[in-house]
Formats: structure tokens, C-alpha cells, sequence
């Protein structure tokens, strides 16, 4: 069955981590020393036209990667003495989606099983420059063929991204799309998506993070991230109908490499008037097991 992007993007939120660079990084429970908070400031976008492209923009994507459904990695690099590893080899929620990782020198894949049930669902691919994801190219069926492609540019001085979408019409199109480079995935995306031109989002940015973003009009997904002293997303609370509610909250914790060991998901679901709970919201929380054994 074939789904959404915006329907898989809900579906597996901010499960990618991936590193930031290499250099000593400190435990995320240090206290760091007190500083003067900077002055937030707002950054207004820049109108960018409608991305157009090729008749068959996926005509040169090819898959023929030798990807199998197992979970044996490629061979890995050496870890850095001084900073974490490239990214997990594999995160799990209990009784939700599992990701399976490989690494290249460019970037690598993931395969995610959406539903718990042993077999791939959605596939991906990814380059990387640096630290930084340029392209990400979706499987939606796993049948090494590309459905839809996004190419995220940062903004100067800033960890905000404009995204070019290529993509075929029953996946809505070509099209522009707001991300916030965080150093992980949020779903299949590299950052966090906002599903709105740039134009039509207001961000609030702080030493050149979004703390804050907001797409225009009533009913615009709200977003507000945290960040330890090292500059890693710390807490992201998601309130998607713009109604002051915090609809998912995740939060991350770190060991003293910077690798995530931890990532816990709290959703709290509204419910209807005159239910069994009396009409009041309930929250659920999911732990994510976090696997680095391909890289030991």
C-alpha cells in the first residue's frame, strides 16, 4: 500500500540521529558556565520561485546498491577517537517502526520498517557533504525505484534549510518545503519538515538555531527545540494544529562522545467529550532503543 510522504513523515518522527562533526564533546548532563542570553532575532524569507524540473527528474537515480532486506552492515569506518560515531546502526520503538542504517563515504540508506512486521516498508538513500544531508532520495515501496526526491539548502548562518521536492503527482508534486537542520531525521527527511514554502514560515533564530517556527495562518504546525551547551537538540516540542496544545514532545540524551543513547517520545492524543476518561487528553510515551553494534 502505498503511502503519503507528509503520512510517513508523521508516522516516524525524528528517529534518524546522526552526528554533528568531530571534536570533544562533554556529557550532556555537564553544566555549562552562565552566559548572557543573545538576543533572539526573527529572520524574514526570501520568496523563492516554484522549482521546476525535467520531464523525468528520476530517470539517472539508480538503486542497484545491493541492498538486501538483512541487517548486516557495509563495512564501517573506525571510529574517531574524538568524536561519536557517523550515525546508528539501527533504532527501535517497542511496538513501533524499526530503521536499519549503512554508511558509505557519501552517504548511505535506511530501511525502515513502519510496521513491526519483519519486512521493509520504505527505503532511502542519502548524500552527505560533511555533516550535512544534501539530497535524500524515497523508495516508497522499497522497489528501487524513486518516488520522490528532497535537496535541502541551509540559509546563511543558520541551521534553517530551504528544500527543493521532486516528486511524482500522486506524491503531491514539485514542490518547496521548509526543513531545520538538527543533526538527525525527522521521518525520512534530513531535519525537521515544515510542510510550507519558506515564505509562508515565521522562525525565531538564537546563536544561529531555530528555537522557534511557526507556518503562517490558523492551524500552522508550531515548533519549539531545545539545545545543550554543545549545541545538540535537546527537546523539540510539536504542537501540529497550531492550538497551543503539545501534541508530541521528544527528548534526546547523550553519552560523552555525543552519540544519542536515548530518545523518548510523548504523545498526548485529545479526547472526545462524554468518553470513558471524561473528555481528558491522555499521553503515551515510547522509548527508542538506540544500536551502534555495526560500527564496534
Amino acid at each position: 500500500m502505498r503511502r503519503s510522504p507528509l503520512a510517513i513523515a508523521l508516522l516516524l518522527p525524528l528517529l534518524w540521529v546522526t552526528a554533528f562533526g568531530c571534536g570533544d564533546s562533554k556529557d550532556s548532563t555537564d553544566k555549562a558556565p552562565t552566559k548572557a542570553a543573545p538576543a533572539e532575532t526573527k529572520v524574514e524569507p526570501t520568496p523563492s520561485a516554484d522549482p521546476k524540473l525535467p520531464e523525468d527528474p528520476f530517470a539517472d537515480d539508480k538503486w542497484d546498491d545491493g541492498e538486501t532486506d538483512g541487517e548486516e552492515p557495509a563495512p564501517p569506518k573506525a571510529e574517531t577517537p574524538q568524536g561519536p560515531w557517523p550515525g546508528p546502526c539501527k533504532i527501535t520503538y517497542k511496538g513501533g517502526p524499526t530503521l536499519r542504517f549503512k554508511y558509505t563515504a557519501t552517504g548511505g540508506t535506511v530501511r525502515t520498517d513502519a510496521d513491526a512486521d519483519g519486512n521493509a516498508d520504505v527505503c532511502s538513500k542519502f548524500d552527505r557533504t560533511g555533516d550535512l544531508t544534501t539530497k535524500i532520495s524515497i523508495d516508497l515501496d522499497c522497489n528501487k525505484k524513486t518516488d520522490l526526491r528532497i535537496e535541502p539548502k541551509l540559509e546563511a548562518g543558520s541551521n534553517l534549510a530551504v528544500a527543493k521536492v521532486t516528486a511524482t503527482e500522486e506524491n503531491g508534486g514539485n514542490r518547496e518545503m521548509t526543513l531545520i537542520e538538527l543533526g538527525l531525521f525527522a521521518g525520512l527527511e534530513p531535519g525537521y519538515a515544515l510542510q510550507a514554502k519558506r515564505t509562508d514560515v515565521d522562525a525565531t533564530i538564537k546563536d544561529g538555531k531555530v528555537t522557534k517556527a511557526v507556518i503562517k495562518g490558523e492551524g500552522g504546525t508550531k515548533v519549539v527545540i531545545g539545545y545543550d551547551k554543545d549545541g545538540r537538540v535537546k527537546s523539540l516540542d510539536e504542537d501540529i494544529e497550531g492550538d497551543g496544545t503539545v501534541d508530541r514532545k521528544f527528548t534526546y540524551k547523550y553519552d560523552a562522545k555525543g552519540n544519542p543513547t536515548k530518545i523518548e517520545v510523548t504523545v498526548t492524543t485529545p479526547q472526545a467529550k462524554g468518553g470513558a476518561d471524561g473528555g481528558k487528553a491522555t499521553k503515551k510515551k515510547q522509548t527508542a532503543t538506540v544500536d551502534y553494534a555495526c560500527w564496534k
